[in-house]
């Protein structure tokens, strides 16, 4: 279990400095709650945030961050140029934190994302963070962790 929390954690991370565009790095604070069995983790960048990153690279200027936002949640959507193969961290990180019946939270320009096991939110807020925002909340109770590995290909995961 504790591999499957740090691979996880670690995409986080991993987006925030390939994506985030910061001089002055990422933050990050967390605390794990053995009573709760729960590990919940912040980090932070003060980069040029998702919601820009996704409208240079599709070009609409106008694009609103709820929606930029989403597309960056779907699988296979990646900003990277190149050759480089991308588009699987966002959506797997959603779907490892709703089988696991964990929460996320990004906050990124005005843009705000909820995900849990029973709801999807993506919206506009009336704050501007400049920057990207992420809360996540873990179970760390192995007796709930289903992996994708772990469920039959043809069978539903949530």
């Amino acid at each position: 279990m504790q591999n499957v929390i740090v691979g996880t954690v670690w995409e986080i991370y991993a987006n925030a400095f390939e994506h985030g565009q910061t001089e002055i790095g990422v933050f990050s604070c967390g605390q794990h709650y053995p009573k709760k069995k729960e590990l919940k983790l912040t980090v932070i960048d003060f980069g040029v945030g998702i919601p820009q990153n996704v409208r240079l690279f599709r070009k609409l200027s106008d694009l609103p961050a709820d929606e930029a936002l989403k597309w960056a949640f779907e699988a296979g959507t990646t900003t990277r140029r190149g050759d480089v193969a991308g588009g699987v961290g966002l959506d797997s990180l959603k779907r490892f934190v709703k089988m696991n019946r964990g929460k996320l939270e990004f906050f990124s320009h005005n843009g705000y994302v909820l995900i849990n096991k029973d709801e999807e939110t993506y919206q506009n807020r009336p704050t501007f963070f400049g920057g990207t925002l992420v809360n996540i909340t873990l179970q760390c109770d192995e007796a709930i962790y289903v992996l994708a590995s772990d469920t039959d290909g043809d069978a539903p995961l949530f």
